[in-house]
């Protein structure tokens, strides 16, 4: 169904704006200066991955999920708990940083003990400096008992934090858990963001290894109206 739809004689035949509709609903991000040429060539690499994607579905073999029943049967799998307090990060990209973090049975034991508990809070707390003590900003995420995951959006103003997991109790200041290390954003190399396909370039020998002018040259001819004033 897709390849009929995305083969270049029924792409050719359609307007500017049917073109732009089907962009959009494939989820393409397609320049409002781009001509038609252009994006029929982006939904056409789309059907390519497209096919390629459905193709490695086909021969992957899927294997049901099986609940532990609590027989050994050799198999090994990995614990739902390590039984231990502990929180880590992981940044998707400069704007999402994915954490988690597990209980030990002891606290979540004291927490249904404690009348005072109410929640527990993800507490993200930014510097202005790897190094510095002082916080500049802070943010609070209340989770339930049962959450082990969550995806946090950052202030693009913000590039080192760190995180923790903290008890909420009535009347009482937090308590702390589980912390996570100083995390930095990483920040966009200033000479990448003026790079051009033509210009004098004087890229450090680790960029250059990386292949960047041949990533340049490539995305100028595949994207010449991006380029232009």
């Amino acid at each position: 169904m897709e390849e009929q739809i995305l083969s270049r004689k029924k792409l050719e035949s359609l307007t500017n704006d049917e073109l732009r509709e089907l962009a959009d609903t494939y989820g393409l991000d397609i320049p409002s200066n781009l001509n038609r040429n252009f994006i029929i060539g982006e939904l056409l690499e789309y059907a390519q991955e497209l096919e390629i994607s459905t193709q490695a579905d086909r021969d992957l073999n899927y294997v049901e999920y099986e609940e532990d029943d609590g027989q050994d049967d050799g198999e090994l799998r990995l614990p739902k708990s390590y039984n231990e307090t502990k929180i880590n990060a992981i940044l998707r990209d400069p704007a999402w940083v994915y954490t988690f973090w597990d209980i030990s049975e002891s606290d979540l034991q004291s927490f249904t003990d404690n009348e005072d508990f109410l929640n527990l809070s993800l507490h993200v707390v930014f510097y202005d400096s790897a190094d510095s003590e002082e916080q500049t900003d802070s943010i609070d995420l209340k989770v339930s008992l049962e959450d082990r995951n969550q995806y946090i959006l950052l202030s693009s103003e913000k590039k080192h934090f760190s995180l923790s997991l903290e008890e909420c109790c009535r009347g009482k200041p937090n308590i702390i858990l589980a912390k996570t290390k100083r995390i930095s954003v990483p920040t966009g190399n200033e000479l990448l963001k003026n790079a051009i396909p033509g210009k004098k370039m004087d890229f450090p020998p680790l960029i250059r290894l990386s292949g960047i002018d041949a990533v340049l040259r490539r995305q100028y001819l595949d994207h010449r109206e991006m380029f232009s004033e």
